[in-house]
């Protein structure tokens, strides 16, 4: 459960982000992962509240924004969106590509007082 590990992470980055900007509690946490991480939302929820119990952030709400993967063809250099992990290109049908979006882990904002 790699789950578990990208919560302990992103906990470890709201706490010290809390004490640089001098927060007491977390309200909510906006955490955009892309597809290609295979991450099981609600077994990332179930790590961030788990893990969030006793902290700054105990009860707040963590929303989990899913990143699609894009890919640029390098044949013929056309950009689209894999869809049910098809990786071959919708336009020439060319599987050189380059991966540009969908690997991703990012904690986009955090919400405190």
């Amino acid at each position: 459960m790699h789950e578990l590990s990208i919560i302990q992470d992103i906990l470890k980055t709201i706490e010290q982000t809390a004490i640089k900007n001098d927060l007491k509690k977390i309200n909510k946490a906006t955490l955009e992962i892309g597809q290609m991480r295979q991450c099981i939302p609600e077994f990332l929820q179930f790590a961030f509240e788990t893990l969030t119990k006793d902290t700054i952030a105990s009860g707040a709400q963590l929303i989990i924004r899913e990143i699609p993967v894009k890919a640029l063809c390098l044949q013929c250099k056309k950009e689209f969106q894999v869809i049910d992990d098809s990786y071959g290109c919708p336009h020439c049908d060319s599987i050189e590509l380059d991966i540009l979006s969908g690997k991703e882990i990012v904690l986009s904002s955090i919400d405190g007082d």
